[in-house]
């Protein structure tokens, strides 16, 4: 199975993102990008552990969506978001905490 599913605006990622670089993560990003919607989220609700390699990837694909007139947010658990936040994503992104066992 694919981890990473991108459908209606939405990118789902299903597994951590542990790996120093993973391409299949940037092309996800890529295809979330070229999605019709006008709204766009990564949903990493599944997810425990994100390397700072994904969270400059993720940041990558907020700016490249923004240059379409696009935006884009985030919805994790609070582990993450605050990873995100401490990486300084609430000042740019839109991000959603959601609480643990949701």
């Amino acid at each position: 199975m694919d981890p990473y599913q991108v459908r209606d605006g939405k990118l789902r990622v299903t597994r951590d993102l542990r790996q120093d670089f993973d391409l299949t993560f940037d092309e996800a990003c890529a295809r979330l990008i070229g999605d019709p919607s006008p709204d766009l989220l990564i949903d990493l609700t599944p997810i425990s552990y994100i390397s700072s390699t994904y969270v400059g990837m993720i940041a990558a694909a907020f700016f490249q969506a923004r240059q379409q007139g696009k935006k884009l947010s985030v919805r994790a658990r609070p582990p993450i978001i605050r990873i995100l936040q401490n990486a300084g994503f609430a000042n740019f992104i839109q991000l959603e905490s959601v609480p643990p066992g949701a």
